[in-house]
């Protein structure tokens, strides 16, 4: 005669070999034999997580702890089911409701940190880390966690120093270089982030994400070609962001190079990459300043269609068309980039000019006032409001 242990061992053996089906029917069978028995209804509760039937295994788990209310191992698999599922606040209601039994398992205590961080709850969860630290302070992984939730509320000093502690257990590691580098580079301590993210690189040469950051740091101190090494470097080993052919090509420009500057704008459309406004943007100005005046308007017009709200496309392109002399266009163009709050000499003096050649001095004088106020050293605005003002405009 078959006893309930028998299914629970046969229950077992299907589960260990994921016939997950039978090994449902097998621990069905033993609860009914004995339906008060916690542990396999825990079984049952397990199958069903492996089979992806979570609804199931949260009313098998549920009626586990009705039958056992003080078996932590149980109310903790429940926990970690809500938590991964997304059901954070029923987690933490489990997990709180373990610790009241078993307050002293740091286990517990860390699960429950780690929802809370998914909840953005970082007061909470540095609460439990801290509780774990307290018992055991060479716990590298929470020391990891803090630094994290440092990093996240913008506490870099604190971040750095958890981070440092972790990094003396493992100082070969090049993600930890890396890390502690972008806390420094978010402190603007560019001479420490240079010196971790070298430290990085020299472990691991092809850490293409420390490359790139530390080429952004050259190029916000003004050392291009010093950036367009470790760009060129992180690109070599497959960074994978259009951001860095834009910066390349920034660096170009800024050296003169604008030929190379459009060469590399355009290896983000070859790679099949959907160009950003920021591209469009940056290859209208280089195109503009090499004169190539159609090709700047088109990359203008490519940026306005993914953000219509930044004033100085406008403003470029009313540049553009002034130069081009279509100054109905120049004046639509300025009029909007001042619409969206930019005030500028030049502006305010070429729709001046636009307004004399329409035959409106009185429109002409009020822009070019507004010009000499933000430039006050415009001589031949002085001249011209002179000679206006003899027209007793």
């Amino acid at each position: 005669m078959e006893t309930a242990q028998d299914h629970i061992n046969l229950g077992l053996a299907f589960t260990m070999s994921k016939n997950y089906a039978m090994a449902i029917k097998e621990f069905e069978k033993a609860l009914a034999l004995n339906p008060d028995d916690a542990e396999v209804h825990a079984h049952l509760a397990n199958a069903y997580v492996y089979k992806g039937d979570y609804d199931k295994a949260m009313q098998e788990y549920e009626k586990a702890i009705k039958i056992n209310p003080v078996n932590v191992n149980i109310i903790m698999k429940l926990g970690k089911l809500y938590a991964n599922l997304g059901k954070s606040d029923k987690a933490i209601e489990e997990y709180k409701r373990a610790i009241e039994i078993n307050p002293n398992d740091m286990n517990i205590r860390h699960s429950l940190g780690d929802v809370y961080v998914k909840m953005e709850k970082y007061e909470e969860a540095e609460k439990e880390y801290k509780y774990i630290l307290e018992k055991d302070k060479d716990n590298i992984e929470i020391r990891f966690k803090i630094g994290y939730i440092y990093e996240l509320t913008k506490k870099y000093k604190e971040a750095a120093e958890e981070y440092e502690y972790v990094l003396k257990t493992n100082p070969k590691s090049p993600g930890l270089h890396s890390i502690l580098a972008n806390i420094y580079k978010n402190m603007k301590n560019y001479d420490k982030a240079i010196e971790y993210y070298e430290k990085a690189l020299s472990i691991n040469p092809k850490e293409a994400g420390a490359a790139y950051n530390l080429g952004i740091i050259y190029y916000e101190k003004g050392e291009y070609e010093k950036a367009l090494k470790e760009f060129n470097r992180a690109k070599e080993n497959r960074y994978k962001s259009s951001e860095i052919h834009i910066k390349i090509g920034e660096i170009y420009n800024k050296l003169g190079k604008k030929d190379l500057a459009i060469e590399e704008y355009k290896k983000i459309t070859e790679k099949g990459v959907k160009t950003d406004f920021e591209t469009h943007k940056a290859m209208g100005i280089v195109y503009f300043e090499e004169g190539q005046l159609d090709e700047a308007i088109k990359e203008f017009e490519l940026a306005l269609e993914q953000k219509k709200d930044d004033p100085s496309i406008y403003e470029n392109l009313g540049h553009i068309y002034y130069k081009k002399v279509s100054d109905l266009e120049s004046k639509i163009n300025f009029s909007k980039a001042i619409e969206l709050g930019k005030e500028d000499a030049e502006i305010f003096y070429k729709l001046g000019n636009i307004a004399m050649k329409e035959n409106d001095p009185k429109k002409a004088k009020e822009y070019w006032e507004k010009s000499l106020k933000i430039n006050p050293d415009n001589q031949i605005i002085i001249k011209n409001l002179k000679l206006l003002s003899g027209n007793n405009i």
